[in-house]
């Protein structure tokens, strides 16, 4: 079951991948969630030390103009990442970087790792073997 306290945060210029995004977390069970369009604005709501955002799914292009460490999230995902080398500055534990836009399935192992389900906390680092778990049983096979 999703820990439903957990705070997202998608950024995104574009407002339909920003939606499509998150209708995917509220398919997963996640509904706190704020949808922005710059950089800025992810600065502004990151730099409150209070209220740390668990989560921050973004895309590169948002961060090209980015300088250094800005970021006090928990997870970050970053989509649409060209360059796939050394992550710099990275402050938050899990950090993932995807070459194109989430689907349904990376975006779902992507949460199983920053919130994973006691059933599935074991095989989160096999998501294939997860996935044969759901498979339905046939009698006598």
């Amino acid at each position: 079951m999703p820990n439903k306290a957990l705070t997202i945060l998608i950024a995104d210029e574009q407002h339909l991948q920003r939606l499509y995004i998150e209708k995917m977390l509220n398919q997963l069970g996640y509904y706190r969630i704020v949808p922005v369009q710059t950089l800025e604005e992810v600065q502004i709501l990151t730099s409150i030390p209070a209220e740390p955002f668990d989560v921050l799914i973004i895309n590169a292009g948002l961060l090209a103009h980015a300088c250094g460490p800005q970021h006090s999230v928990h997870h970050v995902l970053v989509y649409e990442h060209i360059d796939l080398g050394e992550p710099g500055g990275a402050t938050s534990a899990v950090r993932v970087r995807l070459p194109g836009v989430p689907d349904n399935v990376s975006l779902e192992h992507f949460m199983d790792i920053v919130d994973p389900s006691e059933a599935a906390y074991g095989l989160r680092v096999l998501p294939w073997l997860r996935e044969l778990s759901r498979v339905p049983r046939v009698a006598g096979a």
